[in-house]
């Protein structure tokens, strides 16, 4: 909350400064006419840049941390932590700055205390492992990379809701791949 009301703050600001010393004396432009709708105008842009940015997820720092269900790793431990693991593996691929991602972060937590022991997951930041974004060809995130038996079966681009992802772990729970529908 306090995120988006320092947004607000600098927003409304800044609106204000461009109504008040804007040149704009005529009254013909209606969002700066004055210094007060300008503060408006401003406001409601960054509440917009807000959500857009994912500023209602989790913060740049606490993404790239592992939580008591997702761990965080880098390009040299994917093959310890993936290819190697024993249980299917969930692959994160996100960025710090990326609105979507910020907002999956929780929903991939709650889902890893949902499926813990049958399921791991984990998270890499593309933006501090290049490789493997180029690797498993990674043009958009988030990106989920759906691992059994240490060979990718599945991946998703985007935010799914979490009932569509709930489909994706059963299925990869019961096959040795997910549904050709879900596709690759």
């Amino acid at each position: 909350m306090s995120s988006l009301l320092t947004y607000l703050l600098i927003g409304g600001s800044l609106g204000a400064l461009l109504g008040h010393f804007g040149k704009c004396s005529s009254g013909g432009c209606p969002l700066t006419a004055n210094w007060r709708r300008g503060a408006i105008y401003g406001a409601v842009v960054a509440a917009a840049a807000f959500f857009v940015t994912g500023g209602g997820g989790a913060s740049s720092a606490e993404m790239n941390q592992s939580t008591a269900n997702v761990k965080h790793i880098a390009q040299d431990q994917f093959a310890a932590e993936v290819t190697q693991a024993k249980l299917p593996v969930v692959v994160d691929c996100y960025a710090t700055w990326c609105g979507p991602c910020r907002r999956l972060a929780p929903v991939m937590d709650q889902l890893a205390d949902q499926f813990a022991g049958k399921i791991k997951f984990v998270k890499v930041n593309v933006d501090e492992s290049p490789k493997l974004a180029q690797q498993f060809n990674i043009e958009g995130i988030p990106m989920l990379l759906f691992f059994k038996h240490g060979r990718l079966v599945n991946s998703s681009v985007g935010l799914l809701p979490k009932e569509d992802l709930v489909l994706r772990l059963e299925a990869l729970l019961q096959t040795n791949a997910l549904p050709a529908a879900a596709g690759i």
